[in-house]
């Protein structure tokens, strides 16, 4: 793998090539070695390398995509994945900006003080006033279940000095979480902050919908690429 540096100063990685050494494609795609191919299927159509590239190239149409099972390209070719990825930044991105208007209506970002109640199976509640420290935004996805965990930073009023985590509000709406009036973790804001604050704290990226965190979507637990009906959000349409 060769590395080149994106519009944003990051370094991503892209293929390079066993044959010619250039950047962009494989052996399998390289133009050099297809010219070649050309040249000597004219001069010696039963030379070995003729009949070497043919082989190789009916064996890559017979195999399968890992994410597709469709035969003739690979899972980095594969435009179900290219169509399922880019409608999952969309989804994201839609859900994301919905989130932050929700925020912006109750006033809650960084500096908020809010009241946070955590209500058992059991009928047992804790209630904590916070104040608002931080956002895990990579925990703020349109799968909800991952904002349930660590996606607030907060201290609380009885020991300022600690640093802990809190889930998202429950919301009605389902912008936010899943909503259950009897179970969860609820919170009121007491202290809120303007609009334009709210707004401030967001990161640009985090509003364009895409990220690792998008990525990951595309991965089992043990972070192995899935094929298309394992990716969770596919599974609910």
């Amino acid at each position: 793998m060769a590395h080149r540096m994106d519009e944003n100063g990051n370094y991503v990685r892209t293929v390079r090539c066993s044959n010619c050494w250039e950047s962009g494609h494989n052996k399998s795609k390289c133009p050099r070695e297809k010219a070649r191919y050309e040249r000597a299927k004219l001069e010696d159509p039963d030379s070995w390398f003729v009949k070497n590239y043919e082989s190789r190239k009916a064996e890559r149409s017979k195999r399968a995509c890992s994410y597709c099972r469709e035969t003739g390209h690979t899972r980095r070719t594969c435009e179900h994945f290219k169509t399922d990825m880019a409608g999952t930044v969309a989804m994201n991105k839609e859900w994301r900006q919905k989130a932050l208007d929700f925020f912006e209506n109750i006033g809650l970002g960084i500096g908020s003080l809010i009241k946070v109640e955590n209500k058992s199976r059991w009928g047992n509640s804790n209630v904590h006033n916070v104040l608002v420290t931080g956002f895990h935004w990579e925990n703020l996805t349109f799968q909800v279940s991952n904002a349930r965990h660590r996606a607030l930073k907060v201290r609380t009023l009885e020991n300022f000095g600690r640093e802990t985590y809190v889930g998202m509000p429950s919301d009605p709406a389902g912008i936010v979480t899943d909503f259950d009036p009897d179970y969860g973790i609820h919170i009121k804001v007491l202290g809120p902050i303007s609009r334009n604050a709210v707004k401030a704290a967001v990161p640009a990226k985090w509003l364009t919908g895409a990220g690792d965190e998008v990525k990951k979507m595309f991965l089992d637990h043990n972070d192995k690429p899935c094929e298309r009906y394992e990716v969770n959000w596919l599974e609910k349409k």
